[in-house]
């Protein structure tokens, strides 16, 4: 069964994550890995949708990969997505956008930041 990688990042990172999933696509990132991530908008819905949308996924998820741009500590989003990832004891890695120079989400600071590149995915998610 492949192993599942949630993809958390902020909208301003959309082809970066883009270009992870495609590296899952192509078996770059390792063997048996597939990435998911939100694909519906459900801010209109408001918060409880948002939550009971991304939980599900977070739940399933065998990691959460965190792309850390120049706005990644401003997202509420990015920090709720992690924050239920620590509570499901999920292995959660975080992986520098090219180019920037923000911080990694307040409460997960203290997770080393990595190169984005499919050998150090391949590597991080054994």
């Amino acid at each position: 069964m492949p192993k599942s990688i949630f993809i958390s990042y902020v909208y301003e990172d959309k082809a970066h994550r883009k270009s992870v999933e495609r590296w899952f696509d192509e078996n770059l990132a390792g063997d048996d890995r597939v990435s998911i991530a939100e694909s519906e908008d459900y801010r209109q819905l408001g918060e409880s949708a948002i939550k009971n949308y991304l939980k599900p996924k977070l739940r399933g998820c065998a990691a959460v990969l965190c792309l850390v741009g120049d706005d990644t500590h401003n997202s509420h989003w990015v920090q709720y997505e992690l924050d239920v990832a620590t509570s499901l004891n999920k292995q959660i890695v975080l992986a520098r956008v090219p180019n920037t120079r923000g911080a990694a989400p307040t409460r997960h600071r203290s997770l080393n930041i990595h190169v984005l590149d499919p050998s150090t995915l391949r590597k991080l998610f054994r």
